[in-house]
């Protein structure tokens, strides 16, 4: 039996050590919060992404399918010209920085017990025949949303797909369960296979029909023998795949000479894949459940979010490729674009994925302030509104609304800025209840409502706020 390696993928909740630091210019407090982690497996060779017997059968079911279409054969592979694409592509709407981050690259040592990635790393696990790409933060947030679309990195003709199983599977379910899938034959005779999507996500065309590079062909989810949600990418440059191929090209790429994508990604992309404001703290969920974000980016003072002191709200960022000793500059911004508040922290480990956050005091000027972090170069911001007794400063048109918990069990707290009526639809635009309130907050019992995302609109003076919610 092979030594099972466990992957672990950890997200590290870090905060500032138990002190409060004081700003001297502003009065504003940080208070520390205990620092804690968590952990999500990944597959591993116990759990791979597909299976011996799972690769004999599609290499079955593609041929007898080549066979059928009567493909022509006569392109034989003396000249491979397939340039690959990114297969992942956001919804539209999407505001976060970055979405994803490589759990797991194609393992490019044959022998067993042993495996390095193409860049003479370790980011792989033993047998690994493909790319992972995970979706983060907030994974099963954005199954449920539809948020992060599979799209054909080339184009080609389907020679195999399946759909209609279960997308929220997690480490430790046991190999060979039956993913959600679809297999493309590109003109050259090459093919990409597209694992673990979601439940009736996957192109309602048919085995045969061509589909073009870019088009959407499913959602990212997590069926199969799969840990989380995430795309398991795979290229053959035949019809077996004993003809595997690393997209991927370095120094340590035994099967192919150069590089099949367009633009090839870097191996390590330090990143801030969100920076966002909360109510209180977020709260990550074990697969296969969706995390409890508590995000808001509407704050009518005076505030209190649950478990919080007065006026405060927590200032959350989710990186990729963090290593030892690099730093994040935070800011907050007031309306007029001046400084209100300013801090670095200076990670002491690598991750794979991170998360860190601070509780930050809310009194600043009213309007639409700025929560910016820098990392590597680059700015990751998200804009929130401040709304006082005395109004909002240069902004009159204020349709947002707060909910908590997100997600939900039994009852649903909804906070408004003014007069409302609020409509609670399902995805299908269905009003499920109706309530007309004059309360800024109001608490409603969704114990009757079956598990699911829904949505809440609420109609002010103003215009109309629409936010999602999950019912657990």
């Amino acid at each position: 039996m092979k030594k099972s390696l466990k992957l672990s993928l950890i997200l590290s909740a870090i905060f500032l050590s138990s002190v409060t630091i004081t700003n001297a210019q502003t009065g504003e407090f940080t208070f520390s919060i205990e620092a804690k982690e968590n952990q999500i497996q990944k597959n591993d060779e116990a759990n791979p992404c597909l299976t011996a017997m799972e690769y004999e059968l599609i290499e079955n079911r593609c041929a007898e399918n080549v066979k059928l279409l009567k493909i022509n054969k006569s392109q034989k592979r003396q000249l491979l010209t397939t340039s690959l694409n990114w297969p992942l592509k956001t919804a539209a709407g999407f505001t976060d920085c970055s979405y994803y981050f490589i759990g797991a690259y194609l393992d490019q040592n044959s022998a067993s017990g042993v495996f390095k990635d193409w860049n003479c790393g370790t980011r792989s696990y033993d047998g690994h025949g493909g790319t992972d790409i995970g979706i983060w933060p907030f994974p099963f947030n954005k199954v449920d949303s539809n948020s992060v679309k599979v799209i054909a990195a080339a184009a080609g003709t389907i020679i195999d797909k399946h759909d209609g199983e279960f997308d929220r599977n997690c480490v430790g379910v046991g190999s060979g369960l039956t993913a959600n899938y679809l297999i493309i034959q590109h003109e050259d005779g090459s093919r990409a296979l597209y694992w673990h999507m979601k439940k009736n996500s996957i192109t309602s065309k048919v085995i045969g029909q061509k589909v073009a590079i870019g088009e959407q062909i499913g959602v990212v989810a997590s069926s199969g023998s799969s840990s989380g949600p995430h795309l398991h990418f795979e290229v053959w440059a035949g019809s077996t795949a004993s003809t595997r191929i690393d997209p991927y090209y370095g120094s340590c790429n035994l099967l192919n000479a150069s590089s099949w994508w367009t633009s090839q990604k870097p191996a390590s992309e330090p990143a801030i894949l969100k920076a966002s404001v909360h109510i209180t703290d977020y709260v990550p969920k074990a697969c296969p459940k969706s995390d409890t974000t508590n995000e808001s980016t509407f704050y009518a003072l005076p505030f209190n979010g649950p478990g919080m002191p007065t006026d405060y709200a927590k200032f959350f960022i989710f990186l990729r490729d963090v290593s030892k000793g690099s730093i994040v500059d935070m800011k907050i911004l007031n309306p007029n674009g001046t400084t209100y508040s300013s801090w670095n922290y200076t990670f002491t480990s690598n991750f794979n994925v991170c998360y860190a956050g601070w509780s930050k005091h809310l009194r600043i000027l009213p309007g639409v302030c700025t929560f910016h972090a820098t990392y590597n170069g680059v700015i990751c911001s998200q804009n929130f509104t401040i709304s006082t007794n005395t109004g909002i400063s240069g902004y009159d048109n204020l349709t947002d609304i707060l909910i908590y918990p997100n997600p939900a069990t039994d009852n649903l707290t909804i906070e408004t800025h003014q007069k409302a009526a609020i409509e609670i639809l399902n995805t299908a635009g269905q009003i499920i209840k109706t309530i007309n309130t004059t309360d800024k907050q109001i608490s409603i019992n969704i114990s009757d409502i079956s598990g699911g995302v829904y949505i809440i609109k609420a109609k002010t003076e103003k215009g109309v706020a629409v936010k999602k919610f999950i019912k657990e």
